[in-house]
């Protein structure tokens, strides 16, 4: 007898690294420097890893060069 295991979750994978043109402070950090524009979705993964199948729409959102928070916008 064959007996497959699979581990599935949930991952939030985002993409881009468009420079915003305007200087804007980090609530997180409190750095005020310019912040890369980013797209992204949440997908049900394999072993929490391999995105498969999306469950979310696309959401905009911006992030500081310096720790790394991100902040979602509107399109």
């Amino acid at each position: 007898m064959i007996s497959f295991f699979f581990i599935i979750g949930t991952n939030f994978f985002s993409w881009g690294s468009e420079p915003l043109p305007a200087q804007m402070r980090c609530g997180h950090c409190g750095t005020v420097g310019n912040f890369i524009k980013k797209t992204g979705m949440r997908f049900i993964t394999l072993f929490f890893i391999v995105p498969i199948v999306p469950i979310s729409g696309v959401k905009n959102m911006m992030q500081c060069q310096t720790c790394g928070t991100k902040y979602h916008t509107n399109p």
